[in-house]
């Protein structure tokens, strides 16, 4: 089975527009997500789907500048921007990770491929957002590539072509789903980008504990979230705010 990590980016997000291209540590967000997602063990390839090529250009020439798999389609039709990107590099299965979660955790990521491997005669989609317990920012979704190719060509709906994650949510029982929980309900804690206080908290975040030598996970961000709680107060009245009903990248 191939699976590959499937990293959702547009230039055009509307909150906070080229968010996928600001710096942390003197990469954009992109590469970290990249990087960090290229360091979970049971992933086969990390690649980039992208909008149109004009509008996301800085996107596109940057993946080819530093090796990194894309495919560039659909700037509106998410379902299938996604399914095209699965079927050009033959994957039996994408972890889809918005290019909003810089924070994005490769044990987390390998925990519900696991799953996802163990079951796979038995679900259509594992993630770990149905029932939010992990913080904002650390979320994955795995999608079998007949699930996806089952919504491609079943999704009529402008609306859900869009934004297919909706299309799911008001038809649950067409689908096999495993919602993965955390120990401990962590989903008051917001760790993505979707506001320019979210790219201050996670900048300071990567400036305490980025290392090029290794990855910082969940537990390093709780512990020095311990240690110097006044981090949380920069985006804290975004907390809460999940954005679920429209496509952000």
């Amino acid at each position: 089975m191939k699976v590959i990590g499937l990293i959702q980016a547009r230039m055009g997000s509307t909150r906070l527009p080229g968010k996928v291209m600001l710096e942390l540590v003197g990469k954009p967000v992109l590469w970290h997500i990249y990087n960090r997602l290229k360091n979970c063990n049971l992933l086969d390839l990390v690649v980039v789907s992208t909008g149109e090529y004009e509008k996301n250009r800085e996107i596109c020439e940057f993946a080819s500048l530093n090796n990194i798999p894309f495919y560039s389609g659909s700037e509106t039709e998410m379902i299938d921007r996604i399914y095209q990107t699965a079927k050009k590099f033959h994957a039996n299965a994408i972890v889809r990770i918005t290019a909003d979660c810089p924070l994005i955790d490769p044990k987390i990521v390998d925990r519900l491929i696991l799953e996802f491997r163990n079951k796979n005669s038995e679900i259509d989609i594992v993630t770990n957002n149905k029932i939010q317990s992990f913080p904002q920012g650390l979320d994955a979704e795995i999608y079998s590539f007949k699930i996806l190719e089952k919504m491609w060509k079943e999704i009529k709906e402008p609306e859900f072509r869009e934004w297919f994650p909706l299309y799911i949510d008001k038809n649950p029982t067409l689908f096999r789903i495993l919602n993965i929980k955390n120990s401990l309900d962590l989903s008051n804690f917001r760790w993505t980008i979707d506001y320019l206080e979210d790219y201050e908290f996670v900048k300071q975040v990567y400036e305490a504990l980025y290392n090029k030598d290794r990855i910082f996970g969940m537990e390093e961000v709780l512990d020095l979230l311990k240690k110097r709680p006044e981090l949380m107060k920069i985006n804290k009245k975004y907390v809460g705010i999940r954005n679920v009903d429209a496509p952000k990248i």
